[in-house]
């Protein structure tokens, strides 16, 4: 009760990194990268500029959806940081700047990352920036009056500038059949809203909790694909209040006459008991990634991600819709240093 699933494929179901072609996430993300300090940074051509993932192992609609957006003419190309470029700024330089809504990448490939036998290792500073948001819709089929079909459509951003995710750990284990990472904390999660061209606002809670990703390696670097599952929450949380007053675990139980809660179960009243009747509901989700850069000497690791999860249900009133996203993805590995409370 109070779950909805997206039942969405094993993580046995990986990428084929054939399957990644060049392509503009670009067009989404260079609207919102505000110019950086001049002189601060040497920066560097980020490769998810240039790059995709082709979702083969999500649902038919999400794999159809995870095509290679086109490059939209005339759009500057988003510029690529690294993480000591990160840790050269100071507070003020940073401030302002939108840097700190970044995840940085790798500069050069150097290797590959790998895990000795007898120590334990975590995954730190894991960091996920979307590029692209897209919505499930019903669009009218070309040529085919009347008729309809389900594809994700592009949408415009409506929040600012805090819509990635920084700062997530958990441990790294080596399985069977690879590696084995489950998250445990951090910014894990970014209320969100984005825009349909008829002007419908979706809001969405992305986020990655208790993810479980599968590496197909057991080491990590070029060609290293993983996934796995995860757990959206509800987006508002039961001490929201509507604008009537109602509430999950506070406010009014109703705020309608009551007669009319009282009625045969005519028409209308299956939706007038959702509105009252506020429940959390958490939903699955899923997520594919790639790497394409790793250096050996430092343990980082980056690449592309595509992720597909459900939006905001209203606490139960409405139906929620299928979010696609697709971004950049980095992390790195370290070894257990005392500080972990897991």
């Amino acid at each position: 009760p109070g779950r909805v699933s997206l039942s969405p494929p094993p993580h046995a179901k990986m990428f084929d990194m054939r399957t990644i072609t060049a392509l503009g996430l670009v067009a989404a993300a260079s609207a919102f990268q505000p110019a950086l300090p001049t002189g601060q940074l040497k920066l560097r051509a980020s490769s998810a500029a240039t790059t995709t993932m082709q979702a083969n192992g999500m649902q038919k609609a999400a794999a159809a959806a995870a095509v290679a957006l086109p490059l939209l003419a005339g759009v500057q190309q988003v510029e690529a940081i690294t993480s000591q470029d990160v840790r050269g700024l100071n507070y003020l330089q940073v401030k302002g700047t939108g840097l700190a809504n970044r995840c940085p990448e790798v500069g050069e490939d150097a290797g590959r990352v790998t895990l000795q036998e007898g120590k334990q290792y975590k995954i730190v500073e894991f960091c996920l920036e979307p590029k692209s948001w897209q919505i499930e819709e019903e669009v009218g089929k070309q040529g085919k009056r009347g008729q309809t079909t389900k594809e994700f459509v592009d949408t415009k951003l409506m929040t600012r500038a805090t819509y990635t995710l920084s700062g997530i750990d958990g441990t790294l284990e080596k399985t069977p059949d690879g590696l084995l990472f489950t998250e445990k904390g951090g910014i894990d999660y970014a209320p969100s809203t984005v825009q349909l061209p008829g002007g419908e606002r979706v809001p969405f809670l992305f986020n990655v909790k208790e993810l479980k990703a599968y590496f197909n390696t057991k080491d990590i670097g070029a060609g290293t694909e993983m996934g796995g599952l995860f757990r959206t929450p509800s987006y508002r949380t039961g001490l929201f209040l509507d604008p009537k007053g109602r509430g999950g675990t506070t406010g009014y139980d109703m705020a309608v006459a009551l007669p009319g809660m009282e009625a045969d179960g005519g028409e209308g009243q299956g939706d007038l008991f959702a509105e009252t009747n506020k429940v959390f509901q958490v939903t699955d989700g899923s997520i594919e990634m790639a790497v394409d850069k790793a250096d050996a000497e430092t343990g980082e690791f980056s690449g592309v991600f595509v992720s597909e999860q459900l939006s905001d249900t209203d606490m139960g009133s409405k139906q929620p819709k299928k979010v696609l996203l697709k971004g950049i993805v980095f992390g790195r590995v370290a070894e257990y240093d005392g500080t972990e409370d897991y």
